[in-house]
């Protein structure tokens, strides 16, 4: 399984390449624009996203979540065009539960760790198969131990 891929947050690190365009970007409820077209609707604490907010990139990513610090912590969306993955982040990334649904027709509800399958979970193959086990570092574990048509179990 390829590792997932979420856009960076290189545009809250360099404050003076970015505009607050309305409200209170410092503490409080703002809007931001940066410079690349990068724009941050939510909240602010200490001139860094904190709290519930939206980022919408250039390229028409969205994530839409919490924040902490500036990082998407604890429960997000987060739109590109080559996923959508809803559930639980951590420093930025996939962390607990969610779910992922890929571009080429395949999906994964379970476990998440530093953005990696990682634990329980089932993923269905484009073709519809459904494989349960438990995850590591974005691969299955463990031996087949039941295959049927479009079910694979490994334990």
């Amino acid at each position: 399984m390829k590792k997932i891929i979420f856009t960076a947050f290189l545009f809250f690190v360099i404050p003076s390449h970015a505009q607050c365009i309305s409200g209170n970007c410092n503490n409080g409820y703002g809007i931001k624009k940066y410079n690349d077209g990068t724009l941050y609707v939510g909240e602010w604490w200490n001139d860094m996203p904190s709290g519930h907010g939206t980022v919408i990139w250039p390229d028409g990513s969205i994530y839409v979540g919490e924040f902490i610090e500036g990082a998407y912590n604890g429960k997000g969306t987060h739109l590109t065009n080559q996923n959508l993955y809803i559930g639980e982040f951590k420093n930025d990334l996939p962390n607990g539960k969610g779910t992922l649904f890929m571009n080429a027709g395949s999906m994964y509800v379970g476990d998440f760790e530093k953005g990696d399958m990682n634990g329980k979970g089932y993923f269905q193959h484009p073709d519809g198969t459904i494989e349960e086990s438990f995850w590591k570092a974005g691969k299955p574990t463990g031996k087949v131990i039941q295959k049927e048509a479009k079910y694979i179990l490994r334990k």
